[in-house]
């Protein structure tokens, strides 16, 4: 299946909806945390002191799973589409004639 700029319309809209989306939803945890009296700082600490050393080791696990997952996509896309170089290159303008 080959990538299209109406994907890359889709992918860039369904972006600006989740960032809205975290923009949203960051406002009301920030009001949340204003109404409770707590930081975010007296929040962290709380957590990190009910979480387990299980916890920690999966959690370990799957940011290490996560970064290798990331950088594997990386080098993937980097073997596709060689630097400086895009989906497009070497097409003509739609109704352009070469001469």
């Amino acid at each position: 299946m080959q990538f299209t700029e109406k994907d890359l319309l889709e992918q860039e809209q369904a972006f600006e909806a989740l960032k809205d989306e975290f923009s949203r939803v960051n406002a009301r945890f920030d009001g949340m945390l204003k109404e409770s009296g707590l930081s975010e700082d007296d929040l962290r600490k709380s957590l990190a002191e009910k979480r387990s050393p299980e916890l920690d080791k999966v959690l370990e696990q799957a940011r290490a799973e996560a970064a290798h997952a990331g950088q594997a996509r990386a080098a993937q896309a980097g073997e596709a589409a060689p630097a400086g170089q895009t989906a497009s290159a070497g097409r003509g303008r739609p109704g352009a004639v070469k001469v």
